[in-house]
């Protein structure tokens, strides 16, 4: 009976494990300048995995040999030195954008079987941070290569799953960030409502 459990553990685990896909076969290289310098929105990448202002001082500065970074498209740093054992990698959700043409620009090749928004899921865990941190090489510096990045395995689930846990996740972020307000709201009324319950309670001391 042991035995038989044993198997049927060892069946789902190797299940489990086949299921997860290499990043590599869904996702592909974008290298676009902005040859026409048209656009002028320089942005950088955070470990908070967003894009942030440029602090770059651009003056006297072409932006013609900037790689451009189109709406749904990812950026990340390659560089993982010194960043608090934390990826530099970013989704761009808005308006296109330029980005130092050190940068790596990837986009998914086929969104009808892997979503932007579910990759970018992925990307944001502590997890992948770890693992891009351990399998980044070098002497000077140590960099996480387009190689390395091809290479992650993740799971990947039919793509109405993956919708998904996207709408779940936007719901709780939404959640989060009214619940936020309510409490910046409400803080400025605290001691006002406190000094009501205060001036409630000492006027029935008084006539007790």
């Amino acid at each position: 009976m042991n035995d038989k459990l044993k198997t049927q553990n060892n069946s789902s685990f190797s299940n489990h494990i086949s299921s997860f896909k290499r990043l590599g076969d869904y996702i592909q290289l974008v290298d676009n300048r902005n040859t026409d310098s048209k656009i002028t929105l320089l942005r950088g990448v955070s470990t908070k995995k967003v894009l942030i202002n440029s602090k770059a001082n651009t003056t006297g500065v072409s932006f013609h040999n900037y790689k451009v970074v189109r709406n749904g498209q990812f950026v990340y740093v390659a560089d993982t030195s010194r960043r608090g054992d934390k990826i530099a990698l970013a989704m761009n959700s808005s308006e296109d954008c330029i980005v130092s043409a050190i940068y790596t620009v990837f986009e998914v090749s086929n969104t009808e079987e892997l979503l932007p928004e579910y990759l970018y899921l992925f990307f944001q865990r502590t997890e992948f941070d770890r693992y891009a941190r351990f399998n980044s090489w070098g002497r000077a510096r140590e960099t996480f290569d387009w190689a390395e990045m091809c290479n992650v395995k993740l799971p990947i689930p039919d793509i109405k799953i993956q919708e998904a846990i996207v709408t779940i996740y936007h719901t709780l972020e939404t959640r989060k960030r009214i619940n936020e307000q309510l409490k910046a709201s409400i803080n400025p009324l605290c001691p006002i409502l406190m000094r009501g319950v205060v001036e409630e309670m000492e006027k029935e001391a008084v006539i007790i």
